[in-house]
């Protein structure tokens, strides 16, 4: 099973709701199945374009660990020497931030990632989660 297009929509809208409840305007946010394509991409008006390119980071790091990229992050604890060979290994794909979370089904296989990008860790990623759990759908971990 895997993210259908209808629910990936659902999560970004989902989640760039979120923001808007708390006056957070300037997110991106991606969707992406299982194997890290993507389904979905969106960002609010006024955006600058790296903001997808950012939470598509965020998507691929969590898809590539398992985990939650603030969960990565954690994990690290600012090895910067780990971070760099990370990203030079995965080709820039790699960014430990909060934002990225996994989407899971009822008995936790994973179907995709969402990410969001533009407002702080903690937020991105507590929006992310938000829509997907608008769309009807369950984050690995929580």
């Amino acid at each position: 099973m895997t993210i259908t297009l209808d629910q990936a929509n659902a999560i970004a809208l989902g989640a760039l709701a979120a923001g808007k409840e708390e006056n957070v305007h300037a997110l991106s946010v991606v969707v992406t199945d299982a194997g890290g394509t993507l389904r979905c991409a969106m960002r609010a008006d006024g955006v600058g374009n790296f903001g997808i390119d950012i939470a598509l980071a965020k998507a691929s790091t969590a898809l590539g660990f398992g985990m939650s990229s603030a969960q990565i992050a954690t994990m690290l604890g600012g090895n910067q020497a780990a971070v760099a060979g990370i990203i030079g290994a995965t080709g820039g794909r790699f960014l430990p931030l909060g934002g990225g979370v996994l989407v899971v089904d009822a008995v936790g296989g994973v179907l995709g990632a969402a990410a969001v990008a533009g407002s702080s860790p903690d937020n991105d990623e507590r929006f992310a989660s938000e829509g997907v759990r608008a769309a009807g759908l369950a984050v690995a971990g929580a």
